[in-house]
């Protein structure tokens, strides 16, 4: 049996605040009583992860900048769920936005991406193809899609030509699928 105990959360003061995230400092009570303070703590809107699979079992698989790494990179659709969307509800607008893919279905699994300083969590959904139509990215977005074999994704990350951590994760769910 465990018996670890969780910290007490005793003060959180927003550090910055934007429409994206928000930082908070925040104290904390440990379990053996010692008070801890200046943790930061990341607030960001839950996203999904979508993966669609074809009859052949390629992979839908998004290539786009970004700046944060200032490199292009290989991802799974995905996106904010926006207030009162269940995460397989944000899976298919996203789908739909990003690729012209409607999809139906829905399974959701939860992940959490950053649990050391942040309370995000990520939904990987899978998703089934119905129709495919014109996409509706945004004027910032420059997303190219590409279908990969579940082969050629596994080699790709061999070769770390895919990095982003999303797909990995979604990738050890997928290849069972």
């Amino acid at each position: 049996m465990n018996d670890q105990k969780k910290w007490k959360l005793l003060d959180a003061k927003k550090v910055f605040n934007s429409p994206w995230l928000s930082l908070e400092e925040r104290s904390y009570k440990l379990p053996n009583g010692v008070v801890k303070n200046d943790y930061l703590h990341l607030n960001r809107p839950d996203y999904v992860l979508i993966v669609v699979l074809d009859e052949q079992r390629r992979l839908l698989v998004e290539r786009q900048y970004r700046r944060g790494v200032d490199d292009f990179v290989y991802e799974l659709p995905a996106g904010w769920i926006e207030k009162g969307e269940s995460p397989a509800e944000a899976a298919k607008r996203e789908l739909f936005e990003e690729t012209g893919v409607n999809g139906s279905g829905g399974a959701c699994f939860e992940l959490y991406p950053q649990p050391g300083f942040s309370s995000m969590k990520a939904y990987v959904c899978v998703l089934k193809i119905n129709t495919i139509a014109t996409a509706q990215v945004g004027e910032d977005e420059d997303i190219s899609t590409v279908w990969i074999p579940l082969e050629e994704v596994q080699k790709m990350v061999k070769e770390s030509e895919i990095k982003d951590m999303g797909l990995l994760a979604a990738l050890s769910l997928v290849v069972h699928l």
